[in-house]
């Protein structure tokens, strides 16, 4: 009797043991559910939508048929959850990304970058790898990766990338060789053997390293996801277009983290200029046959103090007292924009108005017209003063996309995002011929600042196209099995000329290409190109 009841309760042990083991493995069903939340929530709240179908001819439907037909193919909860990575970054926008609650991340004691189509090594931790190990320096070539051509593997990594241009997501991917964060793309373990070629050389030599795995994998058993899950920021942050948050999964990549999102130049400061300022962002002026030309740097849209509290007025008057100095002392100015984060629709405005001598038409944006939108901007209306033109011009776009919602559209016409019509320049202004230099790692307020420069005539743009993140960005709630996180494009904003910045960017009036010499030798080469360039403005 006892030995009956014996085996019974074993064998109630051992059936809770095996379902506690496989309960964190999704079931067909789950992830069909998941994909067709996804689905739900971008047919529903995804402002670019038809945009992309009629533009790019990316069609929902089509591809949730896809990936679909792709979901029995997954051997683990964690394929899938990289197949929706990956359904997601169809969608070719950089604001538009979903990212897998983990910490996991593998590195090399390396950097890379991509230079004029070559993956070249940017930094070497000389801490771990020492020279005979590792006989390269800044400029060396990788060609292969586990006897893998390079271009290959960034075909692979590509496919995790969201990005609204191409070779913005095509230098992401150079960037993840060594650096394969798990929130975005699969984490590899083991060994690695590179292929590289020094400068001037034609035999490749290999090394081995090997890949350094930290932080926590995606819990499959599901018992403690909670531990992985974020605090949403404000989902009524409509006057956010940064593209920041794309480089959150690269926090502690150095790649240029000196330089991207941040006010430092990576251009060498000429020996002989006149330094207005080196922080929070770099202002100076050099001089030339024809007389001083000024430089100033633009990293973002969105000033922070040093324990992230908005700067915004302090980080303006800084603006202001630089900007004073260069229309006193040159003849010319250069804005670096390069690798330009966004930010703040309203601060990027103030900016703008430091180079103009009219009143300019704001950024004008298309918004989603849907009951959703339709509650958060009345819930702005209520932050605001009745009694003043603020509130008017937010109770105006209320009312548009109150009536364009009532009305069936999908989208409402152009507005402003807080309804107003004309901004006026600011009373300290930069008014000689200006350069601003622009590159594919640019996104959302960092296309918007130079289009609109060159759009009103205040500016040639120098440089490659910008990364065509046309739009602001909100977080949306997990998926409900995966708990894979969400981040959406809400809206498309524009060029001056009507053209939507999604997919589109700014665009280059003088091309240049960064080259392998620029990437060695600070800049120089660059240096010299924009100035000249300034100099054929000046009359």
């Amino acid at each position: 009797m006892q030995k009956g009841i014996l085996s019974k309760i074993l064998f109630v042990a051992i059936t809770i043991i095996s379902i506690q083991a496989s309960s964190g493995q999704l079931s067909s069903a789950e992830k069909i559910s998941d994909l067709n939340q996804l689905v739900a929530i971008i047919k529903s709240g995804y402002g670019p939508l038809q945009y992309k179908d009629q533009v790019l001819g990316i069609n929902i439907d089509r591809l949730a048929r896809k990936y679909q037909a792709r979901i029995p193919l997954t051997q683990s909860n964690v394929d899938f959850y990289y197949l929706l990575v990956q359904f997601v970054a169809e969608f070719k926008d950089s604001h538009f990304s979903a990212s897998l609650p983990t910490t996991q991340v593998a590195t090399l004691p390396i950097t890379t970058d991509l230079v004029d189509g070559k993956v070249l090594v940017d930094q070497v931790n000389r801490m771990v790898l020492n020279h005979t190990e590792f006989p390269f320096e800044r400029g060396d070539e990788i060609i292969a990766v586990n006897g893998l051509p390079v271009s290959r593997l960034l075909d692979v990594l590509q496919t995790y990338s969201s990005a609204g241009y191409a070779a913005t997501a095509r230098r992401r991917a150079a960037m993840m060789i060594p650096y394969r964060p798990g929130s975005n793309v699969p984490v590899p373990t083991g060994e690695i053997r590179l292929s590289l070629l020094k400068e001037n050389e034609f035999i490749p030599t290999e090394v081995l390293l090997k890949w350094n795995v930290t932080g926590e994998a995606v819990d499959e058993t599901a018992l403690n996801i909670n531990r992985f899950l974020k605090v949403s920021p404000s989902r009524r942050d409509f006057n956010n277009i940064s593209s920041q948050d794309m480089w959150t999964e690269f926090k502690d990549f150095h790649a240029e983290r000196s330089f991207r999102c941040s006010g430092n130049t990576r251009a060498a400061i000429p020996s002989n200029a006149t330094i207005i300022m080196k922080s929070p962002f770099v202002a100076y002026y050099y001089p030339t046959l024809k007389g001083n030309v000024g430089y100033l740097r633009i990293p973002h849209y969105s000033p922070m103090g040093p324990m992230g509290e908005p700067e915004f007025g302090l980080r303006f008057a800084q603006y202001e007292f630089a900007i004073s100095a260069l229309e006193k002392n040159t003849i010319g100015l250069v804005i670096d924009q390069d690798h330009n984060c966004g930010g703040r629709v309203s601060f990027l405005h103030q900016l703008v108005s430091l180079f103009m001598s009219t009143t300019f038409k704001p950024m004008q944006f298309q918004l989603l017209a849907n009951k959703q939108e339709y509650l958060s901007f009345k819930s702005w209306t209520q932050e605001i003063n009745q009694n003043t033109l603020e509130y008017q011009g937010v109770l105006n776009t209320f009312e548009l996309i109150k009536t364009s919602w009532l009305s069936g559209s999908f989208m409402t016409p152009l507005t402003s995002l807080d309804g107003s019509t004309q901004n006026a320049p600011n009373h300290i202004r930069y008014t000689k011929p200006i350069v601003v230099l622009i590159d594919e790692m640019s996104g959302s307020g960092g296309d918007a600042f130079p289009a609109m420069l060159q759009g009103f005539g205040r500016a040639v743009l120098l440089g490659t196209r910008t990364m065509g993140a046309g739009g602001h960005v909100m977080v949306q709630s997990p998926l409900n099995f995966s708990q894979v996180n969400l981040r959406m494009t809400k809206s498309l904003f524009f060029r001056p000329d009507g053209v939507a910045v999604e997919n589109n960017g700014a665009v280059p009036n003088i091309p240049y290409t960064i080259t392998r010499s620029d990437f060695v030798n600070e800049y120089k080469g660059y240096q010299e190109f924009y100035t000249g360039k300034l100099l054929d403005l000046i009359r």
